[in-house]
């Protein structure tokens, strides 16, 4: 489910409370059906979703235990290494989360 559904049902339901109506008026606004905002409030996190937030928390620990001076394929060994992460990791992901993140390594090589 996109971040931005999730945080507009979130929305909808405290703002709505206590206003017989809101929630009708909030959905037609936003364009979603009732079927899909109360399907949305019930859902529950994948297994793959789990996966994913912890690998972004590690990532993050690692990037800042290094002082931001660390790249992808020196991440990728940590979180192998790490005991917090019990699922195989790939570059790739490692890659993605870091641009969802919005770090890179910020030390350069000489030349």
């Amino acid at each position: 489910m996109k971040k931005q559904h999730q945080l507009a049902y979130q929305a909808i339901k405290d703002v709505s409370k206590g206003y017989h109506g809101a929630i009708t008026k909030l959905l037609v606004i936003i364009g979603v059906s009732r079927q899909a905002y109360n399907k949305g409030l019930k859902r529950q996190q994948t297994v793959w979703e789990l996966r994913d937030q912890r690998l972004k928390e590690r990532v993050q620990y690692w990037f800042d235990f290094h002082h931001q001076g660390i790249g992808a394929g020196n991440l990728l060994e940590n979180l192998r290494q790490d005991e917090q992460i019990n699922f195989p990791v790939t570059f790739k992901q490692v890659r993605r989360v870091m641009r969802e993140l919005d770090i890179h390594c910020q030390i350069r090589k000489k030349t």
